[in-house]
């Protein structure tokens, strides 16, 4: 997976993940969840649709002493997807908490993640230790200026 460089601060709002991202429930525990567009997470349903997945999370922090962003790189191992979602981390504790405290991410489309858990597609972090990890730095760095 290309690990993505942005140089200003400018590239990191430019690039920022519009859909957004939120909590939802499964399981009676909160999970963290990427919003997609309706048409992106079609895409990836089809791709993945009775195939045996394997995905791979890797999170790349980007930090300034005061500014903390998260590109959240997806790649499903057996399909054709590869996605990067780039988070303004500082805003975010709360979802980086869990991210850290459940080793789970979910994907869904940003129209009905409120409404219906079951539109959530959920991955397991091959590593959860590295969310653990995201979450200290964020934390660090955010308290710089918070």
């Amino acid at each position: 997976m290309p690990k993505r460089k942005f140089s200003t601060l400018e590239e990191f709002k430019a690039n920022l993940h519009k859909e957004g991202a939120t909590l939802v429930e499964f399981s009676g525990a909160k999970v963290p969840c990427i919003l997609l567009s309706q048409k992106k997470y079609e895409e990836m349903l089809q791709k993945a649709y009775g195939k045996k997945m394997r995905a791979d999370t890797l999170l790349d922090i980007f930090y300034d002493g005061k500014d903390v962003f998260v590109d959240v790189q997806v790649k499903f191992l057996d399909a054709d997807f590869e996605e990067n979602y780039l988070f303004y981390a500082n805003d975010m504790i709360e979802f980086f908490e869990t991210l850290a405290e459940s080793g789970l991410i979910s994907l869904a489309p940003d129209s009905s993640a409120y409404t219906n858990s079951q539109n959530v597609f959920i991955i397991q972090l091959p590593r959860k230790d590295a969310a653990e990890k995201a979450l200290e730095m964020i934390k660090a760095n955010a308290k710089k200026h918070g």
